[in-house]
């Protein structure tokens, strides 16, 4: 995986969070099925990371940097807090069940409540996340974004003259 797929990814993956994060914005079932296509991103998010997980989980109570084992923190309560938002909004989905023809009758409104409680804790827990990557995200940007747009519209170079 590269940086620059990674990138893509992540700042995918922050686009459907904060689309998610405004249900009233995007409507009921852009938002069930937004939530669907996050959960998908996030495994594969998961995927790519594998190996930095095992290591740091490695390590974690041996000599480890502290910065790691705080971001490994940060990380597994933002998985355990989508991981129950997105459960909880499968108990409550009104339109992507029905879509795949599940029923499952009368739910507690106790999730929908749970549902809005995870929510909240997974967008402080991703801006937690993000400041812990702020560096990598500027210098990524700035590599395959704004370099490559500088060079699109920097003028060209005047050509030397040729001499007879």
């Amino acid at each position: 995986m590269t940086t620059k797929w990674n990138l893509t990814l992540d700042l995918s993956l922050l686009t459907v969070f904060l689309a998610l994060a405004s249900p009233h914005f995007t409507g009921q079932t852009i938002h069930e099925w937004l939530g669907l296509t996050f959960l998908a991103a996030l495994v594969l998010h998961l995927y790519w990371h594998w190996d930095w997980l095992a290591a740091v989980l490695g390590r974690f109570f041996q000599k480890l940097f502290h910065q790691s084992r705080f971001n490994l923190v940060v990380d597994a309560l933002f998985f355990i807090a989508m991981t129950g938002s997105l459960f909880s909004g499968l108990l409550i989905s009104k339109e992507l069940l029905a879509f795949f023809g599940i029923s499952l009758g009368q739910v507690s409104r106790g999730w929908e409540q749970i549902h809005h409680q995870m929510s909240d804790a997974s967008l402080i827990l991703l801006g937690i996340h993000f400041a812990l990557h702020w560096r990598w995200v500027l210098n990524s940007l700035g590599r395959y974004v704004l370099a490559p747009l500088r060079g699109f519209f920097s003028r060209p170079s005047a050509k030397p003259q040729e001499q007879a």
